[in-house]
């Protein structure tokens, strides 16, 4: 009994033992299957994050490439917004060309450029390449630059750039014509991208871009030559015409003058005979040598008037050579342009009376101007006697006067028959008389308003006529305000 407590025990134990080794491998057992799908989850998650990580990486590279890209064509729209900011004010080609320099040619992602004229391959712009280089470049284009006509680009994947630089061997090699609005004017070549990739769009369009507007900036400038030229040419022709003119108003004055001397003395001339021609002829008609019979004392009336109307012709000239010669002594002084014209109006009014006309002054009281009153008294009864001549029976004549600014103006208006469109012009000139059957009895030798005009003109004032055929005349004149 005492022997067999002990193995009891000991088996007690051992099952005890084992019990709890089970009980502890269960438990451990439990834990490790937790911990295994802990491990899957975490292993799960871990795979998720991966996944996200590398999703996150890829959009990253992708934006950054993107926003490369984004500051890619910044650069390039900065770089052609500061070339055309530099170009605007140059109406040179050298100065243009000179503009697409190293700088520029690097800012567009190349390392080489070379411009070359279209027409000898002579070089107008050259940055990184070698003699060599450029020597391969014509010869490469020497027969085969007429493609270009054809095509706004050559790039590496063109069908073009084959045919025109297939023998050659540049690295990234970019080609463009330079075209004006009228014919090629240059190629312009860039080679050997600074960042060593494929070339992008961005680069293509940004050359492309560059060379068409060096394009439109050839014909501005082109158009500016000519203009520069036509003006220089203009100028040239307008000198050479004032020349001519200069010489011919020389001319022109030297036989004014000729002819103002040949009617001064001509005119000097006649008026001594005249003046005893016209006394004797007096005198013969009031009978002073014995009674005449009534046909030789009709013609001699004839005679009498005639020698008047050549007497006032010899006058008239003599007043107009002495005005164009400057003899006319002119002075100016204020005067009361209302009264003149009332004093001449009430002169001249026994005139119309004879012939039922109505004549009236229409104007304002005391308004002076400067003018030398005996001239003006002569322009007034100038007009006033020619709208006498040329209204019928029972018309009116009016001299009126108003104010304008710092100016009055005279006019003097009839009724009478009017003056033809085509004859206006003319109205001023010395012997002009307008083509009219009517008229053709009237006496008037074409010298009155040729004077007037000069009168006028001496004044350094302004004349001009109004008319409607069968309605009337109007003249006007001005004279400054005292």
């Amino acid at each position: 009994m005492f022997s067999l407590e002990p193995l009891n025990i000991v088996i007690f134990v051992f099952f005890i033992t084992i019990f709890f080794l089970i009980f502890f491998t269960l438990n451990k057992m439990q834990i490790i299957s937790g911990l295994h799908k802990t491990v899957a989850n975490l292993e799960k998650t871990l795979n998720d994050l991966d996944q996200q990580a590398r999703l996150i990486i890829k959009n990253d590279m992708e934006l950054k490439l993107y926003q490369q890209e984004i500051e890619n064509k910044f650069d390039k729209l900065t770089l052609i917004s500061n070339l055309i900011l530099a170009s605007l004010p140059i109406l040179d080609k050298e100065m243009l060309f000179s503009l697409t320099n190293k700088k520029f040619i690097n800012s567009l992602g190349f390392r080489k450029g070379i411009i070359l004229d279209f027409n000898t391959l002579n070089i107008i712009i050259q940055e990184g390449f070698s003699e060599e280089e450029i020597q391969s470049i014509k010869n490469g284009l020497r027969s085969k630059k007429e493609l270009f006509k054809n095509v706004s680009m050559v790039s590496p994947e063109s069908e073009m750039y084959k045919h025109i630089f297939g023998n050659l061997y540049f690295r990234d090699l970019v080609a463009t014509p330079i075209r004006t609005s009228q014919h090629m004017h240059a190629i312009f070549i860039v080679s050997e991208l600074l960042i060593p990739t494929d070339i992008k769009k961005t680069e293509e369009k940004a050359f492309l871009i560059t060379s068409m507007y060096l394009g439109q900036c050839l014909d501005k400038i082109t158009l500016f030559e000519e203009l520069y030229h036509s003006k220089d040419d203009l100028e040239k022709k307008i000198k050479e015409r004032t020349n001519e003119l200069v010489k011919s108003l020389r001319k022109i004055e030297v036989v004014n003058k000729a002819k103002s001397d040949f009617i001064s003395s001509v005119s000097h001339e006649l008026r001594t005979p005249l003046t005893s021609v016209k006394g004797f002829s007096s005198l013969l008609v009031d009978e002073k040598f014995g009674k005449l019979s009534p046909e030789a004392k009709r013609r001699l009336i004839k005679i009498d008037e005639n020698v008047d109307k050549l007497m006032d012709i010899v006058n008239t000239l003599l007043d107009i050579s002495r005005i164009e010669s400057g003899k006319t002594e002119v002075k100016i002084a204020p005067y009361d342009i209302s009264k003149l014209i009332k004093d001449v109006c009430d002169f001249l009014t026994p005139q119309t009376q004879e012939k039922n006309l109505t004549l009236e002054a229409k104007v304002s009281e005391g308004m002076n101007v400067y003018m030398d009153k005996n001239l003006i008294e002569r322009v007034l009864i100038n007009l006033i006697n020619n709208a006498l001549k040329f209204t019928p029976n029972g018309g009116s004549i009016t001299v009126g006067c108003k104010k304008d600014d710092n100016h009055a103006i005279i006019s003097v208006a009839d009724t009478g028959m009017g003056i033809k469109k085509e004859d206006l012009e003319k109205i001023f000139q010395e012997f002009f008389r307008v083509s009219n059957a009517k008229i053709q009895d009237i006496r008037g030798s074409g010298l009155g308003l040729s004077l007037v005009k000069r009168i006028i003109d001496t004044h350094k004032e302004k004349i001009w006529v109004e008319s409607e055929f069968g309605k009337g005349t109007t003249f006007h004149f001005t004279l400054k305000l005292a």
